[in-house]
């Protein structure tokens, strides 16, 4: 593998010590992917007080709040698309089998950083080219020690392989090893197995193995293990764990290395012809025949990836070392080649939400890879276009004509959200989606895509002129919803959402004239189509005038009809400990009554419209809803981060900013332990770039806009965009924007 370039701090994630209680949280944090497939960073040989193939039902619930089952490691293999169906949480992401797998006996001690004799760990992953590293000394007895060195990336050049590299080098003493090599079945997805059909092989320094799941998608993967001077035999006793061994005996001073290759091919994959078997044992074949390359090549795509996407920060390396590790998986989750799939909330890293995709995608992801990646941003919206069958099918269980997008989708579009309250009523997504469209066509100007965009515009807005109320005096109300807030349930006219029904319904009749106005021939096939009239447009344009958003006199917005209703609540009294959730200390059914917000709610319409929010209205917003919200979402500190930026609240800004910085990264709380809190990555990004920089959305501005408020310690940022199909270099001193096109 070639030297990457000199160490870089801020693009290395380590950890230093063996602690229990914090395996979790490194495999999430340091999971690689290719887009395609994605790995928790567990450790080859496993633990052994650790059992991946434990029986339990998960049921239903507040996942925010819920203590999750935490087994002492926890094993993760994604194939975003390959889902199964759960008894009780409907369709789910499936963790696949464990391909890393390799099991090391030394003396005949077997290698467990439990309960071996462990010196000098580190393990860290470069966030620059995608490489995960473990290097420690083993004392196998008391003459022999062992110098262990791994290696690892998920290839970015090559989507489905998975490259890994090990050296054991004796310092001291004789050693006889033993490397067992295998693929291992035995896993579980949130307590459920999936497989209904498992094949295991091997055949001398090749093991393979063929999964079927639940819902008949085939996976099959293919490993092959090489060492010189040593033949590996099979052994297929364990269908389960197909594996191959060999053994070494190592004189002081001498290494042994060992190549490990492994393919993952799926029966949704498109391209080269043949089984999935066929696919898996061609890709890893002509891997080792490139071997020498493989590194180089997924290191230069990575190096692209960077170079489209970077965001330096001069004299703030905590905040350029969470940013890089943002980027990071920001780029790793997103796969531009396969609009059939988004990013899902956990970004592939572990199984908490159950792989499923929320209104993240449009409100925190979409805006990161619009203005740096846009073919990984029309990916995303083109998931959307290509579930909107399962949409229509969502409103016509409800009753209503059109499309209804869910609150928790998978690969089908349908509902999978198993909590009523959230799958009847958090209803917004569906504006979301159009919210959506409407920045990409903003950033883009593609008049293609709109045309392509039309038939969802179309449906949601029916889908909305059914779910409002229109009472025979004009008025309009949208009755029944969840907002952001989730802590306020059963709403009435709620203020984010008929804002963003509005606009949704707006842009509908502006993105057909648009169409009418360039293709004429083209609106007029799609409204012969869909049946679209003149009267129903002028409906839509006649509700979104007439959706109410309520304000005080002095500019506060309401959440919604009631809020003011709502019960007080003493915070001082009723959260004693701030460093837990308040939804910990208070009811569900209390919360459903209080004035106790979870994250922004009406607060979320001056983040995504600035330019209709003066200072005096922002600050009269903002010093009325932030007390009162408890940001137990993840999502909630960089809104409230850009927003007092904007107010020049510095004080306030910072402590936000660093909160957002600490969800994924900080090794005490845990956070990464079920997978990255991926939609706070696109936020981290946006409060630097939108909040820090102050650059104007472009549904706002026809042209890079920035309004800089940086951080006293902030020398300077720079960072790449890309903004209506030109790329820029900005680079931001004080309240000084330097930014020059770049031709390529």
């Amino acid at each position: 593998m070639r030297t990457p370039a000199p160490y870089s701090p801020t693009f290395c994630l380590s950890e230093t010590r063996q602690d229990p209680c914090s395996t979790k949280h490194f495999e999430g944090a340091f999971t690689q992917g290719s887009g395609f497939m994605h790995v928790r960073g567990s450790m080859e040989e496993g633990i052994e007080d650790a059992p991946q193939d434990e029986d339990y039902v998960r049921l239903p619930a507040n996942v925010t709040l819920e203590k999750p089952r935490h087994p002492r490691s926890k094993w993760g293999t994604y194939v975003p698309g390959i889902t199964g169906r759960h008894p009780l949480l409907k369709e789910e992401l499936v963790n696949l089998p464990y391909f890393v797998d390799l099991r090391v006996t030394a003396n005949g001690q077997r290698l467990d950083m439990d309960r071996s004799a462990i010196s000098d760990y580190v393990r860290t992953l470069d966030l620059r080219d995608a490489v995960l590293r473990r290097c420690f000394s083993w004392r196998v007895d008391s003459e022999a020690v062992l110098d262990a060195v791994y290696t690892r990336f998920v290839s970015r050049a090559r989507p489905h392989i998975c490259v890994q590299e090990i050296d054991y080098t004796c310092t001291s003493g004789d050693v006889t090893c033993h490397f067992e090599s295998g693929i291992d079945a035995r896993v579980r997805t949130n307590g459920h197995n999936h497989f209904t059909a498992v094949s295991g092989t091997a055949m001398g320094e090749s093991a393979s193995i063929s999964v079927t799941t639940d819902t008949g998608d085939t996976v099959a993967i293919q490993a092959e293990i090489r060492a010189a001077g040593m033949d590996f035999s099979s052994n297929t006793e364990n269908a389960l764990r197909p594996s191959c061994a060999a053994s070494r005996l190592l004189h002081t001073g001498e290494t042994v290395h060992i190549v490990k290759i492994s393919a993952v091919a799926t029966s949704r994959d498109s391209g080269p012809q043949g089984s999935p078997s066929e696919r898996a044992k061609r890709a890893v074949a002509q891997a080792f025949d490139s071997l020498p390359t493989l590194y180089d090549e997924h290191a230069a795509v990575w190096d692209a990836m960077w170079e489209r996407s970077y965001v330096h920060i001069e004299g703030d390396d905590e905040a350029q070392r969470a940013l890089n590790f943002a980027l990071y998986h920001l780029l790793r989750a997103a796969n531009p080649d396969d609009p059939r799939v988004a990013v899902c909330a956990k970004g592939s890293a572990g199984e908490a939400y159950f792989g499923h995709f929320f209104w993240d995608t449009e409100i925190y992801l979409l805006p990161f890879f619009l203005y740096t990646r846009p073919e990984a941003a029309r990916a995303l919206i083109e998931f959307r276009f290509n579930t909107l069958e399962g949409a229509r099918r969502n409103a016509a269980l409800y009753g209503y004509e059109g499309a209804r997008y869910p609150w928790e989708s998978s690969v089908t579009g349908d509902e999978q959200c198993p909590n009523w309250q959230y799958a009847d009523h958090e209803v917004h997504v569906t504006a979301d989606v159009a919210h959506g469209i409407r920045h990409y066509w903003s950033a883009t100007q593609d008049l293609d895509f709109l045309i392509c965009s039309l038939e969802t515009l179309v449906e949601t807005s029916r889908y909305w002129r059914a779910r409002v109320e229109c009472k025979p005096d004009g008025s309009v109300n949208l009755n029944g919803v969840m907002g952001p807030d989730e802590y306020t349930c059963f709403s009435n006219n709620n203020a984010y959402t008929n804002s963003m029904v509005s606009r949704a319904l707006r842009f509908t009749c502006e993105a057909l004239r648009i169409v009418a106005e360039y293709r004429p021939e083209v609106h007029a096939a799609f409204v012969k189509r869909l049946g679209v009239t003149e009267p129903e447009m002028t409906e839509l344009s006649r509700i979104a005038d007439a959706l109410p958003v309520r304000t005080r006199p002095n500019g506060v917005i309401l959440q919604c009809d009631h809020f003011e209703d709502l019960e007080d609540v003493d915070f001082t009294t009723e959260w004693p400990d701030r460093s837990r959730p308040f939804g910990h200390f208070i009811s569900q059914e209390r919360t459903y009554r209080s004035k106790a917000l979870k994250q922004a709610d009406a607060l979320m319409l001056a983040y995504l419209f600035p330019a209709e929010f003066s200072d005096e209205t922002l600050a009269a917003n903002y010093r009325y809803y932030e007390p009162l919200t408890t940001h137990d979402s993840s999502l909630s500190s960089v809104v409230h981060c850009i927003l007092s930026t904007r107010l020049g609240l510095t004080e306030e800004s910072g402590p936000f900013f660093a909160h957002a910085r600490e969800t994924d990264m900080n090794e005490g709380l845990g956070g990464a332990a079920e997978g990255i809190h991926i939609a706070n990555c696109g936020g981290i990004w946006q409060a630097v770039v939108v909040g820090y920089a102050g650059m104007r959305w472009a549904y706002d501005s026809p042209h890079p806009e920035f309004h800089p408020r940086l951080p006293r310690q902030w020398k300077s940022l720079a960072f790449a965009l890309l903004y209506r199909g030109k790329r820029y270099t900005v680079r931001i001193v004080g309240d000084r924007v330097d930014m020059h096109e770049v031709t390529e």
